[in-house]
């Protein structure tokens, strides 16, 4: 059965990695999976950057029905992306058959230690503004399926494990 695995969390929480490491664990198990990164997304559909907190969700609306589309076709999606607004977790579980969501739960602090883009740094230097999660308000999801929070001994493997589990343990008996 074609799955949409979402993976939601603000910058730098992690969701590429996970996403990543997921999308090589079911292509090992033989499955169709194809990978959408937010970052990548933005790149592939040109759009320019989106400031707004309506600006972003309906970008985010349209992940979900790209998601959904390639799902219909037989194919599990793996979705990596901010995308932190009720709506779009209330439309996906309203829309998408097989939808799986995880929450990657990761305080700021440590989100500006990683700072990949640099985002947080620029953010608080007052260089940028528009951050999902500081000056954009987000909603963090009621029910995912999954949450992780963090922790120091959660490394990438570990959190990819517990995904993994709970994902094929919810297959079973969901």
């Amino acid at each position: 059965m074609p799955n949409v695995i979402w993976i939601t969390g603000l910058s730098a929480s992690g969701k590429t990695t996970l996403a990543k490491s997921i999308t090589k664990s079911l292509k090992d198990k033989g499955m169709s999976v194809v990978m959408l990164d937010g970052d990548v997304l933005r790149e592939c559909l040109d759009v320019q950057k989106q400031n707004s907190r309506e600006e972003r969700k309906k970008l985010a609306f349209t992940y979900s029905r790209l998601a959904q589309m390639l799902s219909l076709q037989g194919v599990t999606v793996v979705v990596g992306t901010i995308a932190l607004f009720k709506e779009i977790h209330l439309w996906n579980r309203e829309n998408i058959s097989g939808y799986y969501e995880i929450f990657l739960n990761v305080p700021i602090e440590e989100l500006r230690k990683r700072d990949p883009k640099g985002i947080y740094k620029r953010y608080f230097n007052g260089e940028i503004k528009d951050v999902a999660g500081l000056d954009i308000s987000v909603d963090y999801p009621d029910n995912p399926h999954l949450k992780i929070d963090f922790t120091r001994d959660k490394t990438p493997d570990v959190v990819s494990k517990i995904a993994l589990d709970s994902f094929n343990e919810y297959n079973v008996n969901g």
